[in-house]
């Protein structure tokens, strides 16, 4: 393994902005006062796969920046693994608008006069 090719600038740089996107994606893709589970579940595949793209698309610069050939497995497999950075950073934000949505559906049921203990 070549360890020379990691540094600030081509490594650490572009993994926080990778993360820094996972954050702040959410808020774009997910319009806000959302109520539907589903609704939030499609914008963050969405965020999910636009990064994997933003990284996907890196790596292919990387690569021809070093003059190497083409090819698919040598720009998405480290495309998929730097999800192990922002991946989890992604998780929880969704787990955070999650428990906003819910909150929300309870804040709306309670104004309506709903009983959520006995099915509505």
């Amino acid at each position: 393994m070549n360890f020379a090719g990691i540094g600030f600038w081509d490594t650490y740089v572009p993994l926080l902005a990778l993360v820094a996107l996972a954050v702040a994606l959410p808020a774009v893709t997910v319009p806000q006062g959302v109520t539907q589970q589903g609704r939030l579940a499609l914008g963050v595949g969405l965020v999910a796969l636009a990064l994997l793209a933003l990284a996907a698309a890196w790596f292919w610069i990387e690569h021809a920046r070093a003059g190497d050939a083409f090819r698919w497995a040598a720009v998405l497999r480290p495309a998929a693994l730097s999800a192990l950075a922002w991946g989890p950073v992604l998780a929880l934000v969704w787990l955070i608008r999650a428990q906003g949505v819910e909150r929300r559906k309870g804040e709306a049921a309670a104004r309506a006069g709903l009983d959520l203990r006995d099915g509505g």
